[in-house]
């Protein structure tokens, strides 16, 4: 029978000082977490006795300049950030005192840029599959298999490597001009405090660094036929190190005080998992937003004895902020944004309804999920959009389609779908996981339909926290402790929790 109802309810920090010693403190402090997601930023700004002072967001367009290809414009994703921090500023109090800014970002994908920082070209977005020829040989000449007990990641097109790769094929100057390869919030972060750097755990999800032996090697750039562009990628800094402060230029676009101390932060999936204060393997936290992502805490030791041979090979594996432990991930371009996909291009005729009753769109849909009856012969959504886990040349649609369906019942298999990918995604986790929680974060946990679903379709109790942005609550803790305003990892999140459901 199906579990339902819902429960109430990062490696290392090298260069740490507390920065509320040794001066003097005045005013109401805040912490400030930016999430620049992969189409959607957003910022929060936290008292450090656990409520939420002020969020703001912006959605990003997303560009398709031919097939296969996912870009933005960093330029606007730096615009959009400023726009939506200056807004958070606004809205505190006068006396407030900004502690430190924590910055989260999605993972791979490209961010070019020169040595100031600007870009030379649009970001490639982790969606991209222009290089999935390249990756399909790489593959067939056995590279995954003699990279991935080193780098701990499958090989996919959205990775910075292939990218890399097929940019110098097809587009030699975009790598010829460029000085550093960036990932999306190491970008964010050199444009508030004009310095360039890489962090730890971004890069160790990229497919680019050496987990085993915790460094960037020459021996995988070789393999990816890119040894000659490490140079792009510096040496990773530790997430909570305080690798600048806040420019004039940065302070007088944001509203964040000039000289404010910014930390490396963290990259997204490892935000979310922080910022659901999992401290153990006691769940499995799920992301659904842009992309599923499915990720089990193990220990280091654990991942350094991981076989990564054979059909069972996990997506990846990552570093995590909490000392000697990892996290296994499974995870694709199949969640929540598939719904938007829906509604944009496919179901208008929801959107006008939602308007002509004054409702959010999404939160109209999903009304008329819930009040579907149920089936014996219902619609089926494939969620393949941008590709599988397995197969990046894979297609989505819906399948099993009659006459009489409505728009309502097609939602319904949109959601059902995405939901059902996040189970084959969970069930390949690990044997070990079988019947532990979900704690789930990311759009559909804002939807208590969308959250029942996942109970139904995994058979598992589902956890939503009361924070709905855990993303900059991760970020924000990370800050926290950087500076030295909360104690450390094990006790940093719980504070800028709400209230769980």
């Amino acid at each position: 029978m199906a579990a339902r109802g819902l429960c109430c309810g990062l490696g290392r920090a090298r260069r740490r000082r507390s920065w509320s010693q040794g001066r003097r403190v005045v005013g109401h402090p805040f912490l400030v977490g930016l999430d620049v997601g992969g189409s959607y930023v957003k910022a929060t700004a936290f008292d450090l006795d656990g409520s939420v002072a002020v969020t703001r967001g912006k959605a990003v367009p997303v560009l398709h300049p031919a097939p296969g290809h996912n870009e933005r414009d960093a330029r606007v994703i730096w615009h959009a950030v400023a726009e939506v921090v200056h807004q958070v500023m606004d809205a505190l109090p006068a006396d407030r005192r900004v502690e430190a800014v924590g910055i989260t970002g999605h993972g791979n994908g490209l961010y070019l840029v020169d040595h100031k920082g600007r870009p030379t070209r649009n970001a490639v977005m982790a969606s991209d599959t222009r290089a999935a020829d390249q990756v399909r040989r790489w593959i067939d000449r056995g590279v995954q298999d003699r990279l991935a007990p080193l780098t701990w990641n499958r090989l996919w097109p959205g990775q910075p490597g292939p990218v890399l790769a097929w940019l110098r094929e097809n587009e030699p100057d975009a790598v010829t001009d460029a000085s550093y390869a960036l990932q999306c919030k190491d970008f964010v972060r050199a444009q508030l405090v004009g310095q360039i750097s890489t962090e730890l755990t971004d890069l160790s999800c990229s497919g680019l660094y050496d987990n085993s032996r915790d460094e960037l090697s020459a021996e995988v750039f070789k393999a990816l036929d890119i040894p000659d562009l490490k140079h792009l990628v510096p040496a990773p800094v530790s997430s909570a190190d305080v690798v600048g402060h806040v420019t004039r230029e940065a302070a007088e676009l944001t509203g964040i005080p000039y000289g404010t101390p910014v930390v490396a932060g963290v990259v997204d999936n490892v935000a979310l998992h922080f910022g659901s204060d999992v401290l153990d393997g006691s769940a499995i936290c799920v992301a659904a937003g842009t992309w599923s992502v499915n990720q089990l805490l193990v220990s280091r030791e654990e991942m350094l004895r991981r076989s990564w041979s054979g059909p069972d090979v996990p997506f990846a594996a990552c570093s995590n902020v909490l000392p000697g432990t990892a996290l296994l991930i499974e995870a694709s371009p199949t969640s929540a944004s598939t719904l938007a996909w829906a509604l944009e291009q496919v179901l208008r005729g929801v959107g006008h309804e939602a308007e002509a009753a004054g409702t959010d769109v999404f939160e109209f849909a999903l009304r008329r999920v819930a009040a579907l009856p149920p089936q014996r012969d219902e619609p089926l959504f494939v969620p393949y959009l941008d590709g599988s886990r397995d197969n990046p040349a894979a297609r989505g649609g819906w399948v099993n389609v009659s006459s009489w369906n409505d728009e309502g019942a097609l939602l319904g298999a949109v959601v059902e779908g995405v939901c059902m990918e996040h189970r084959r995604h969970i069930e390949r986790l690990s044997p070990t996981s079988a019947g532990l929680p979900l704690r789930l974060s990311g759009g559909a946990a804002k939807s208590a339909t969308w959250a029942q679903r996942f109970a139904d379709v995994t058979a598992r109790a589902v956890e939503v926290s009361g924070s709905q942005e855990l993303g900059v609550v991760g970020a924000a803790a990370v800050a926290g402790v950087g500076v030295g305003v909360l104690k450390d990892f094990a006790s940093a999140v719980a504070p800028l929790l709400v209230t769980s459901r």
